[in-house]
């Protein structure tokens, strides 16, 4: 079978034995993304209350960057981006003490354009056991064994983007895939690509689903035939600003399609005119049911409701609900099958919040901007747990994994357990 790869999601072959498998001798690992699957849910019991004093297991200083840390065995792997030396690296730490085991670097011709809050070291890590796969926009795909060995390197243009390359990859299958290229399927649909893909398997057929998002109106969810990239079905009349990662759950498809977003200095200064924007958008948060080919229907829609629909966080699907996280510090808690809202409220920690939530032990885990991370837990009714201040912003997800909760922030990475 042919792999070749042009305008909007890459998918690489032959991996290794090991690629598909997040668990592996009774261990969940977090090898990706928000996880295994994508799903922001972790193992173990993680603690509740946790700090720079408090339930620090280690600390490490990592360099600028945003992505999120990915987590095998005794590894984490984490990306950073040296501003004054302009050079992109990749690193491997000891999970069980937070050493920096190898540091490699690769240097590009030129760094790509990023947010002002962004960075050229945004992709989170994926791995499959055997191999890291990383991505940066101003360089391509670079592919290193557990030990920091260089083992491929796939060099790619820099992307038109003006947030700058966001999406991650992810292992699926036999599959490396990202955000960037498919095989040879037309995506000129869609001018950019700020979610990251997940993979779906249902009905005995293994998917690729990515939510499109580019600025323009009729924007589209598409699922792609994981094994040749052929488009399968689709969700159109989307709003314009999809960034979030869909979740699967209750053999449902939960997705959250914001509509104009504005920056946080425009916000600021009017913020009258704001809630007006925000009051009358298309935003919307839905469950849709897989289909056979094509645009899919109503009949395929399970909810679709409008409040509630986070900016930049992925949904969580745990335990048969559905949580989502607004900006200033609000969550909407929801039945997963129904869409029938369970509560919402504030968190009581307000501020801009670019992570996504993630979960373990009936717990929920939210992190602000302003480096406060929210635990609540996860029943009928909304309870906080838990306020926990850390010494610098946090925009990366956090990961959770054997009881341990891993937390990036400007400046750190932090390890905290029980």
């Amino acid at each position: 079978m042919t792999r070749a790869s042009w305008i909007a999601l890459v998918a690489t072959a032959a991996l290794s034995s090991f690629a598909g498998s997040a668990q592996n001798a009774g261990n969940v690992w977090w090898p990706q993304f928000r996880g295994p699957d994508s799903s922001g849910l972790g193992g173990g019991r993680p603690p509740v209350q946790f700090g720079p004093g408090q339930k620090v297991l280690w600390k490490t200083a990592v360099g600028s960057g945003l992505s999120s840390p990915s987590v095998w065995g005794g590894r984490i792997f984490l990306t950073e981006f040296d501003r004054t030396n302009k050079q992109l690296a990749t690193l491997g730490i000891d999970r069980r003490t937070g050493k920096i085991l190898w540091r490699r670097t690769v240097a590009a011709e030129a760094i790509e354009k990023v947010h002002e809050i962004g960075s050229p070291a945004a992709s989170t890590p994926a791995t499959d056991g055997e191999r890291v796969y990383v991505y940066f926009g101003s360089y391509g795909l670079v592919c290193y064994d557990l030990d920091g060995n260089l083992r491929w390197e796939k060099r790619l243009p820099i992307p038109e983007n003006p947030y700058g390359a966001v999406a991650s990859p992810i292992v699926a299958g036999d599959f490396l895939v990202l955000n960037r290229t498919v095989w040879k399927t037309d995506r000129s649909l869609f001018q950019y690509g700020w979610s990251t893909p997940v993979h779906w398997r249902h009905d005995g057929i293994d998917e690729i689903v990515v939510l499109g998002g580019d600025f323009r109106p009729n924007q589209r969810l598409m699922a792609y035939n994981l094994s040749d990239g052929a488009e399968r079905w689709w969700v159109g009349g989307l709003p314009p600003c999809g960034k979030s990662t869909p979740v699967i759950g209750d053999g449902l498809l939960f997705l959250a399609a914001p509509d104009i977003i504005l920056e946080p200095v425009a916000e600021q200064r009017n913020p009258e005119r704001a809630a007006q924007i925000y009051a009358n958008n298309a935003a919307r948060v839905m469950a849709v049911r897989p289909g056979n080919g094509g645009e899919l229907g109503q009949a395929n829609v399970a909810w679709s409701e409008r409040k509630g629909v986070p900016g930049v966080p992925s949904p969580l699907y745990y335990n048969g609900r559905l949580y989502t996280f607004q900006n200033g510090g609000i969550v909407f808690c929801r039945t997963a099958k129904t869409g029938d809202l369970v509560y919402s409220g504030r968190l009581g920690a307000s501020g801009y919040y670019y992570s996504s939530p993630v979960a373990a032990d009936n717990k929920v885990y939210i992190a602000s901007a302003d480096g406060v991370v929210v635990v609540l837990d996860a029943r009928e009714e909304l309870k906080i747990l838990a306020t926990n201040k850390l010494d610098g912003a946090i925009l990366a997800t956090p990961a959770i994994v054997d009881g341990n909760i891993y937390v990036r922030t400007e400046s750190h990475l932090y390890a905290f357990g029980n």
